[in-house]
């Protein structure tokens, strides 16, 4: 299942806090030089490891990866840059790499320094523990995840495997809260790149939770070269990887009850469809409406035509799980609220919208939104 060259390590290095006795903070180390891609946060408010990151990319070749949760490194200034240069800094010298060949990742609450000094005592034994244990450096990327989020395709003899951390503050425009996807495939860092970004646009690009765009968003990938295969093969099953990993994140939804698919079509090209999709995937009240199994299609209407896209509200139609619920932008025909509730009861949802304007489309997934949700993200730092 691992990637020739690829070792793992997780440890304890007490970033969440002193008293913190869970996984947070790991390695991932690639025993040659690996072709690096990288896809990163459109926030303009960056974190420390995102902007060390996106230069580092650009040298095309990594050995590298260290993460730590329970603390982003953002907005800290001179000194978050530092502090995470100084952790990979001290990775590189006892590995004897390159200090550019080693990527920081990060991810927890903004605006708190990084404990430099814990984490600078616990390398030796982060990189003294480098095994196959994929499960445990899955875990110490974990902030409010309610499970790790791990998947493997096979592209002919090369492997492909892939790791993200994200269950909420999920609306992307570049990448998804933090992923690593790892292969043995000899494949060069431009044609990497290339596939992963491709691979994005329509999954980690295509989901949201709640709308918000984290700082540290970040998707790393490595190819350590060990086998040849065919790039066609081996870029199928990296966007499968990717696309189970943005599933399983949507799944892991903060307070999330259901999965919901929007699909709209008829639109004049697929970046319209995507507009009104991820208006209709962020509405408050759509989401809230979903939880509550409430038969309102007014909001879903509502959110379309706040979209931005110029429509013929005419011409809408949209059907949920099947049921047509409006036709030619009003009520359909023999609606009845009561089937509507019952069919919100499910816990997939598919949501389709068409309207008529041609030939474009686009589907994005989302959930709906909770209690729950209100309650963990009022409590994160409490």
């Amino acid at each position: 299942m691992i990637p020739t060259g690829f070792s793992f390590s997780a440890i304890n290095a007490g970033v969440k806090s002193p008293q913190h006795k869970g996984l947070d903070m790991g390695l991932i180390f690639c025993d040659k030089a690996a072709s690096v891609a990288g896809v990163f946060t459109s926030n303009q408010v960056k974190a420390a490891p995102v902007i060390i990151g996106m230069d580092l990319v650009k040298t095309g070749r990594s050995r590298c990866v260290v993460v730590n949760s329970g603390n982003a490194n953002a907005c800290t200034g001179i000194k978050g840059i530092e502090d995470a240069r100084a952790i990979t800094a001290a990775v590189a010298d006892r590995l004897g790499v390159g200090h550019s060949e080693v990527i920081p990742l990060s991810t927890g609450v903004i605006g708190i320094g990084l404990p430099v000094e814990r984490m600078l005592d616990k390398t030796a034994e982060m990189i003294n523990g480098l095994g196959d244990d994929i499960h445990a450096f899955s875990r110490c990327i974990m902030t409010t995840d309610t499970f790790p989020k791990i998947a493997f395709r096979q592209a002919g003899n090369a492997r492909v495997l892939g790791f993200a951390k994200g269950a909420g503050m999920i609306a992307p425009d570049m990448a998804t809260t933090l992923a690593i996807v790892l292969t043995d495939a000899d494949i060069g860092s431009q044609v990497l790149d290339n596939m992963v970004k491709r691979s994005v646009a329509s999954t980690f690009n295509a989901i949201s939770i709640d709308g918000d765009t984290s700082t540290n968003d970040t998707l790393i990938a490595l190819a350590s070269g060990y086998v040849s295969e065919d790039i066609s093969k081996v870029e199928i099953a990296i966007h499968e990887v990717i696309q189970e990993l943005a599933m399983m994140i949507v799944r892991d939804g903060e307070g999330a009850t259901k999965v919901v698919e929007i699909s709209v079509t008829g639109t004049v090209n697929d970046g319209d469809a995507k507009t009104v999709a991820m208006s209709i995937a962020n509405s408050l009240l759509v989401k809230t409406a979903l939880f509550g199994c409430d038969p309102n299609w007014g909001r879903i209407i509502a959110a379309i035509g706040y979209s931005g896209v110029c429509i013929e509200p005419h011409g809408i139609e949209i059907t949920i799980n099947g049921y047509t619920v409006v036709e030619y932008g009003v009520e359909a025909a023999g609606f009845d609220e009561n089937t509507l509730h019952d069919i919100l009861q499910n816990k997939e949802i598919a949501i389709a919208v068409s309207l008529g304007k041609g030939s474009g489309g686009f589907k994005v997934f989302t959930t709906d939104l909770s209690y729950k949700y209100v309650e963990i993200n009022s409590e994160y730092r409490t």
